[in-house]
């Protein structure tokens, strides 16, 4: 293992929970999965995945530091659970000096992006059906995975409104924009 991954599975085992610094190797590890599937480089996808969630678990205030320190704005509207996802990849990118391409992954992991590359999706997947989730249609989400990215998003989002929606939560808008932009492209 090289000594990059090596100190940055020590800085997550340091800044998450057990069960946080478990799911983000599972997400690593589904990550390379599928990229092998889709010929993208594997250890791009793996990275991406181990720290897609390094800023999950952040104050309001870590992020609003990082945020500042780098001379980014975070949306007022939006929730902790979009802004770890654009902390995160600020912050990776300020201390890992990752490319670019893992930095987005990072960055649209939650509720996705336009456009989103080939890594964008799979971190994006990946990080809803590692092995460690089991929730509705979560089988047929993972069977679709390794046939049609696009699909499997389609049908990880739509299931994600249909859940928000029954419990009276908001649905981020850029979340409807990327499925429409995903369902318009099949």
């Amino acid at each position: 293992m090289n000594e990059q991954i090596k100190r940055i599975k020590k800085d997550l085992k340091e800044l998450l929970s057990d069960y946080r610094y478990e799911h983000s190797l599972r997400v690593g590890e589904t990550a390379k999965e599928l990229a092998h599937i889709y010929h993208v480089d594997e250890e791009k996808a793996y990275l991406a995945g181990i720290i897609h969630d390094i800023a999950k678990e952040f104050t309001k205030e870590q992020n609003e530091e990082i945020i500042k320190r780098n001379g980014y704005s975070l949306d007022k509207n939006s929730t902790p659970r979009i802004n770890h996802a654009i902390v995160g990849a600020v912050y990776a990118k300020e201390k890992y000096h990752l490319d670019e391409e893992i930095i987005h992954a990072i960055f649209s992991h939650t509720i996705g992006d336009i456009p989103m590359s080939t890594l964008d999706k799979i971190v994006f997947i990946a990080d809803k059906i590692e092995p460690g989730k089991n929730y509705p249609k979560i089988e047929e989400e993972r069977k679709l995975a390794k046939e049609n990215l696009d699909k499997a998003i389609i049908l990880c989002m739509e299931n994600n409104h249909q859940k928000l929606r029954k419990e009276n939560k908001k649905i981020a808008p850029k979340s409807i924009e990327v499925l429409n932009d995903l369902k318009n492209k099949l």
